[in-house]
């Protein structure tokens, strides 16, 4: 921010009023006309429609583009991205999958399902091929409330 010619902050409040308003940022950083937004951590930084809304408007996001921001943000493609740039992992549903990135960025679809598990029965099959305790996660959103550690099949 120092560097900045100038900067311009977003009105007080809760999240959705502000910081986590993609909305809200593009219109200022236009009626502003910016060259860049650089949106600090967390909240609408970890956004990819920040980026790619940005860009639809000619304004430089300071941060990874919205692609690449997506698959970093979804833990199954994370950790399938960092399993294709041999980055050692535990074990988990979808070890050993690797991909190359689709022209936008993605993990491909194909790839992407093949770590996801739809069943108990999936869910089971997993945990004994992966050796128990096991933990099971949603793999979006919960922000650590919904995982679950499992000893056993029971």
């Amino acid at each position: 921010v120092r560097l900045a010619d100038s900067f311009v902050e977003v009105p007080g409040g809760s999240n959705r009023n502000n910081y986590a308003n993609v909305d809200l940022i593009v219109a200022t950083a236009i009626r502003e006309q910016v060259d860049a937004v650089w949106p600090g951590w967390g909240h609408a930084s970890e956004n990819p429609k920040l980026p790619n809304t940005l860009a639809a408007n000619g304004i430089q996001f300071i941060g990874p583009p919205g692609p690449v921001m997506a698959v970093l943000g979804d833990k199954i493609a994370a950790n399938i991205l960092a399993q294709t740039a041999d980055v050692p992992s535990i074990p988990w549903s979808g070890d050993g999958l690797v991909a190359e990135l689709t022209a936008e960025g993605t993990i491909p679809d194909s790839v992407f399902q093949k770590a996801t598990i739809r069943s108990v029965e999936e869910a089971v099959d997993a945990a004994n091929r992966i050796g128990y305790p096991v933990m099971t996660k949603a793999s979006e959103g919960g922000g650590g409330k919904g995982i679950r550690m499992s000893a056993n099949e029971a």
